[in-house]
């Protein structure tokens, strides 16, 4: 059976419903039996919303040195409740009634996303000579990507050179001008999905 676990991330909330969640979980956590010395210290997450909060109302005005620093305020209080929700997890150990009591939002089993196959690559050449950039469309479901590269035609025993990335965009820096590269770009999806792109030439310049 698949483990239990809660999110963790919270760059999709608005900054209202940061706030309003970060006082939740810091209401649920306080004397919670379950967790009873909790990293980073439910000081750490008062103070941090207790800052937050103050720079939000500040910001409303729109000026910008005040909504820099709303901005700061909010990072520091999504990596510490990160941290806390890590910490949870490691506790729990999967057991969703315990993560529940924490105030973090279980995660909901999700069907498997399928990738599809890339498509074509787009080439061009860079501003500086040795220069190529390489992308396709971004894949949804997909993880990561490597882009991949040889210097010489592709066959079944061609050795790609491969480079992860988050983005399916990249460039290459350094190769030989003039010289033919061949490249291909694979998507990466959960359970070890992998989509290949058709391989694609160009010189570079």
């Amino acid at each position: 059976m698949k483990m239990q676990k809660i999110n963790t991330s919270f760059t999709s909330f608005s900054d209202a419903n940061l706030e309003q969640k970060a006082a939740y979980i810091l209401e649920q956590m306080t004397s919670n039996a379950n967790y009873a010395s909790p990293l980073p210290t439910l000081a750490e997450l008062q103070t941090a919303t207790t800052t937050y909060n103050l720079y939000l109302t500040a910001a409303a005005g729109l000026d910008r040195t005040q909504v820099a620093l709303k901005n700061e305020a909010r990072q520091t209080l999504e990596v510490i409740l990160s941290r806390l929700g890590m910490y949870v997890m490691n506790v729990a150990l999967g057991n969703a009634a315990m993560l529940t009591t924490s105030g973090f939002t279980l995660n909901k089993p999700g069907d498997v996303v399928y990738i599809d196959n890339p498509g074509n690559v787009t080439i061009a050449n860079g501003v500086t000579a040795g220069e190529m950039i390489v992308s396709v469309t971004a894949v949804n479901g997909a993880k990561s990507y490597q882009h991949q590269i040889a210097i010489e035609q592709p066959t079944e025993a061609t050795e790609w050179k491969s480079t992860a990335s988050s983005r399916s965009k990249f460039t290459y820096t350094s190769l030989q001008p003039g010289k033919q590269y061949w490249v291909r770009v694979a998507a990466i999806g959960s359970r070890e999905q992998i989509a290949y792109s058709p391989v694609a030439t160009q010189f570079a310049q």
